[in-house]
């Protein structure tokens, strides 16, 4: 039990491919874990999800994902943050490196979209 949070990057081919002879609709990578980072979590849901936490999907356009990378560089810009077994958010460097650089390879998958396909780029989390 704890929060689970994923970033999750969305591909959507534009050619209606197929596999095993069933249609592909879209094909969802995981482009970020934490395991347990509550002020992040809380930061997403209060600027991109109105405040509501219900596990919903959070899409993340290109502004929101800039938004992250420079909120992640100073933890003071997250909320202090609880839950039911959220556990506590580290604040050391190599956390917000981690954090900067996963928002930072996102938003570049985001920006190189091929024009074959539509990408989107969404947050879920789980406990």
């Amino acid at each position: 039990m704890g929060l689970d949070m994923y970033l999750i990057g969305r591909k959507a081919p534009l050619s209606n491919p197929s596999t095993d002879g069933f249609p592909v609709l879209f094909i969802d990578l995981q482009l970020g874990y934490w395991r347990k980072h509550p002020n992040l979590h809380g930061y997403i849901v209060k600027k991109f999800a109105d405040g509501v936490d219900e596990c919903q999907e959070v899409c993340l356009d290109v502004e929101c994902l800039n938004d992250l990378i420079v909120a992640v560089q100073d933890p003071k810009n997250l909320p202090h943050t609880t839950g039911f077994f959220f556990g506590e958010s580290s604040q050391s460097p190599e956390q917000v490196q981690y954090d900067k650089s996963i928002f930072e390879k996102a938003l570049q998958w985001l920006k190189s979209e091929p024009d074959d396909e539509m990408r989107l780029v969404y947050y879920r989390a789980s406990w």
